[in-house]
């Protein structure tokens, strides 16, 4: 989570802050730290436990110093520790309310809210989103209450989030606007209210591409006799006759399109099945979905058959191992934490996928037995290359030796 250094400092007393020696001090780290980690030329990057040592070193020097505070909390809200990074952000927000200009404090409060819906931290999102409303200028509080009515649509909470919504829209009738009102009727089933919340986003602004294809799935919604709702969308059945056609016309930008579209649909569906689910904290949702987005990510880019469709969990099946080869040969170092995590990851998504009949069951059983048998191999492959990957007493061509030792060819070869 990066906040500038402000732009501006108020008159008085408290625009010393800056010229203290204790917050030169600690810029002098602070700027360091970031110079290594730009250019990290004799030594690696700090990162990790170094790098919040360092962190907290600084706002010892200077506990005003609201850029390593925010650093901090952004540490900590990735570690899951999200009391810590509450605390943290709470402090850099004081330094910057008591030393520095109200726009500075509105630009900070900007990002900490981006920063916290990234990592699907929607409740404290909405907290900061809701301090924030009390010293934007009204003129520029329609966006807020868009981002409150997302926050409270990520939250399964429909009626809050049409509640800010309309407030938005009230304010501000724009395309924009309209358009998420229209999604956030989809979401809750009331398809005439999105249609004209719809028409009117594309009548407002021809040109916003986003109105436009909520407008086309939500006249998609409205004829079909099996979807009622943008959940449904999102789960719709693949139209193999129609990826089948474009293969055979050679339009492969378009297959690519829709495969794709298809992709999103069904992490967004994942995604919102994830919100729901109280088992996970929102510590380990975002870390599911980024497991999720890496692997797939890494198959899509290896794929060699047309593009890789997500509900093809055959793929996964039959070339689990070449893909946990690259995984763990192209990753940094991975720990058991992160490997279990691909693991539950993936089952997961198809656990979902096969209850909503997506896929067949027998597929999800041949995936599920295919992994468990391969996991005390690849669990060790990982261990082993985790021991030669910076250890400098080998040599790269040694290194190169055991690389093909332990993955087989398939960390040199870019296709699946």
């Amino acid at each position: 989570m990066k906040v500038s250094e402000p732009r501006k400092k108020r008159k008085g007393r408290k625009r010393k802050i800056e010229d203290t020696d204790a917050w030169m001090a600690a810029e002098l780290a602070y700027i360091d730290m970031v110079a290594t980690n730009r250019m990290p030329l004799l030594r690696g990057p700090i990162e990790g436990e170094e790098k919040i040592e360092w962190l907290e070193e600084i706002v010892e020097r200077c506990p005003e110093y609201f850029p390593a505070l925010f650093d901090l909390a952004s540490e900590s809200i990735k570690d899951g520790n999200d009391d810590a990074g509450k605390g943290y952000i709470d402090r850099g927000l004081q330094s910057l309310r008591e030393h520095f200009s109200s726009r500075d404090l509105i630009d900070a409060y900007y990002k900490i809210c981006e920063f916290l819906e990234h990592y699907l931290r929607f409740e404290l999102a909405l907290e900061y989103y809701n301090q924030l409303l009390v010293i934007e200028k009204e003129r520029k509080k329609p966006p807020v209450y868009d981002r409150i009515a997302h926050c409270y649509a990520s939250l399964n909470d429909v009626e809050k989030a049409i509640e800010y919504q309309r407030r938005a829209i009230e304010s501000n009738p724009n395309s924009k606007f309209y358009s998420n009102m229209g999604w956030l009727e989809m979401i809750r089933g009331n398809l005439e209210e999105a249609e004209r919340a719809l028409k009117r986003a594309v009548k407002l602004d021809r040109r916003d591409n986003i109105a436009k294809k909520n407008y086309e799935i939500c006249k998609t919604l409205l004829k079909s006799k099996k979807m009622h709702n943008w959940d449904d969308y999102l789960l719709r059945e693949v139209d193999y006759d129609r990826l089948d056609e474009l293969e055979e016309e050679d339009e492969w930008d378009e297959y690519k399109k829709v495969v794709v579209d298809y992709n999103q649909s069904r992490m967004e569906a994942f995604k919102r099945y994830l919100m729901r689910n109280p088992k996970y904290s929102a510590a380990e949702r975002y870390d599911t979905l980024f497991s999720l987005w890496y692997i797939f990510d890494l198959v899509f880019n290896a794929y060699d058959d047309g593009y890789f469709l997500y509900d093809d969990i055959g793929v996964i099946t039959d070339n689990f191992k070449c893909i946990m080869h690259k995984f763990i040969f192209k990753t940094g170092d991975i720990d058991d934490e992160i490997f279990d995590g691909v693991y539950n990851a993936l089952l997961e998504f198809y656990k979902f996928l096969r209850k909503h009949k997506l896929i067949e069951r027998e597929e999800y059983k041949e995936l599920k037995e295919e992994m468990e048998r391969l996991k005390p191999e690849l669990r060790e492959k990982m261990h082993r290359y985790n021991e030669v990957r910076h250890n400098d007493d080998y040599t790269e061509e040694e290194k190169e030796e055991i690389r093909g030792e332990l993955f087989e060819g398939d960390h040199e070869w870019p296709i699946l």
